[in-house]
């Protein structure tokens, strides 16, 4: 979503060819491979919205392994360990829509991985994905495959997101090309953000064509040209290990019938069911025809991020592996909490994964750590909007004045990052720099770990220059001051705590 942020950001004009950007790098620390590995079988469509139990195999690695799956609301990796990723968006909005163009590589990478983060959501645009009717651009995905692949590197996880904002370029922002867009003749009024889902009726029209699959080019259904386009995708990144899943479209409208939604606390249950479940079903079933292991995430009506109204949505295509990506972007600071508690509402209800996919839009420190104090309460992994929010010209890299410094330092947060456990309690406090965790020591649907599976934290040095200091009832497996912590639970203990501070200089 294009928002409106009161710090200017240069949008950046692509790196001329065979142009570079070189940042000088502190070494990132390095970790033994893990003694075990273990993938997840396919999971079959039960309803059940639990994946295959992964087989309890000792981990020694920090890092997420094998592929990531979920137990209800909690996201996994193959070792049955609770994920709780910190990440950004990074979402190339213009031509020729991949980040590299406008110069995101290995030193912005590097600089995420070494500022504590875990995952980027990807953004994958429609126009730069299928530019022709029918057609995919297969050098527009090899950009996207450069870009995944570096980010892997790096131990970051990728969530590819079909974005969009305003429709596409020609009634909005950006995300579908000219040819899917049908407005039967709808006055364009080129309204800008944040108005333009409402008062800009090609907009609601190209959306309700997509919605009611109407025919484009050739006589080919809208959404069935969706699912080619994501097919593709899908079969590209089935066996890219550092992808986490899908997003199959950011921030949907409903329509040229929207009216009744706005501002109702049961939120759109008819055109959820008669809008989102069926499009999300073919979304779904496209993804899985070529990707039969990678997560699948839905976002409700854009309205839901406002904190008005719940969503009503079912797990696209009844997937057992699938879950709700939704935003927060309230009316005001009191509904922040509506959005997660809705969200959390969701999960409870259809049993799927739940991950924050955009929060923040915005450089306020208090703005930032305040919402991320509300999402780590709540347990929720998270992706902040945007990274280049923070990084003023991707063309330069991440440090001085490029750096939004004040941003940065809201933004980067020692968390957990793989729990041996359920998740009890997650605290930061972003004055005092002190984090406390507390998990109890089984998987999320009761089955206990081996011996020796370690739990990681990460504890960027930005965050703590001088080291810092641990107390756990738990054993400390890590270097002293490490940026990746990890942390062995006592045999026979039912729960593990553990409290971070800053050391004494």
């Amino acid at each position: 979503m294009p928002h409106v942020d009161p710090t200017p950001v240069t949008r950046n004009a692509p790196l001329a060819s065979g142009s570079t950007k070189v940042a000088a790098r502190r070494p990132r620390f390095v970790w033994p491979a893990a003694v075990a590995l273990a993938l997840l079988a396919a999971c079959g469509g039960s309803g059940s919205g639990r994946q295959s139990t992964p087989l309890p195999v000792a981990a020694t690695d920090p890092f997420p392994i094998g592929v990531v799956s979920h137990d209800g609301r909690w996201l996994t990796d193959a070792a049955g360990r609770v994920l709780m990723p910190h990440g950004v968006n990074m979402v190339a909005k213009e031509a020729p829509y991949y980040p590299a163009a406008f110069g995101f590589d290995d030193a912005d990478a590097a600089w995420l991985a070494d500022n504590g983060f875990d995952l980027v959501r990807l953004g994958v645009m429609m126009t730069g994905l299928m530019p022709e009717p029918g057609k995919v651009d297969s050098t527009y995905l090899d950009n996207i495959a450069a870009t995944v692949s570096v980010l892997g590197k790096h131990h970051l996880l990728v969530l590819l997101d079909l974005h969009q904002d305003g429709w596409g370029p020609s009634v909005g922002s950006d995300g579908f090309p000219d040819w899917m867009t049908l407005t039967n003749g709808a006055e364009n009024t080129h309204t800008g953000f944040p108005l333009y889902y409402i008062t800009n009726p090609a907009i609601q029209a190209a959306f309700q064509s997509f919605w009611d699959n109407r025919p484009g080019p050739g006589g080919i259904p809208l959404q069935e040209q969706y699912a080619v386009a994501v097919r593709e995708l899908a079969r590209r990144f089935a066996g890219e290990p550092a992808v986490m899943g899908y997003d199959l479209l950011n921030e949907p409208w409903p329509g040229t019938t929207w009216a009744p939604c706005a501002f109702d606390a049961a939120g759109c249950p008819v055109l959820d069911q008669a809008e989102l479940d069926p499009f999300y079903g073919v979304g779904d079933a496209a993804i899985r025809s070529a990707d039969r292991s990678h997560l699948v995430f839905a976002e409700p009506f854009v309205l839901f991020n406002f904190g008005q109204g719940r969503t009503n949505i079912a797990r696209p295509g009844g997937d057992d592996a699938a879950g709700l990506g939704f935003h927060i972007y309230p009316l005001s600071p009191d509904a922040e909490g509506s959005v997660i508690a809705n969200a959390v509402a969701w999960s409870e209800q259809a049993h799927g994964a739940l991950l924050a996919g955009e929060w923040g839009a915005t450089t306020d420190p208090a703005q930032i750590t305040r919402e991320a104090d509300k999402l780590d309460a709540a347990m929720i992994p998270w992706a902040f909007w945007s990274y280049d929010t923070l990084i003023r010209n991707l063309a330069d890299p991440p440090a001085g004045l490029t750096l939004n410094a004040a941003a940065a330092q809201a933004i980067i947060r020692p968390h957990p990052l793989a729990l041996a456990g359920t998740p009890t309690d997650v605290r930061y406090d972003a004055t005092t720099r002190s984090l406390a965790v507390a998990w109890s020591n089984t998987m999320p649907g009761g089955r206990p770990f081996p011996p020796g599976v370690v739990s990681s934290f990460q504890l960027p040095v930005s965050v703590y220059p001088a080291g810092y200091t641990v107390s756990t009832n738990g054993t400390v497996t890590s270097a002293p001051n490490a940026p990746l912590l990890t942390i062995v639970a006592l045999p026979g203990a039912t729960t593990t705590t553990v409290g971070v501070t800053p050391a004494s200089p």
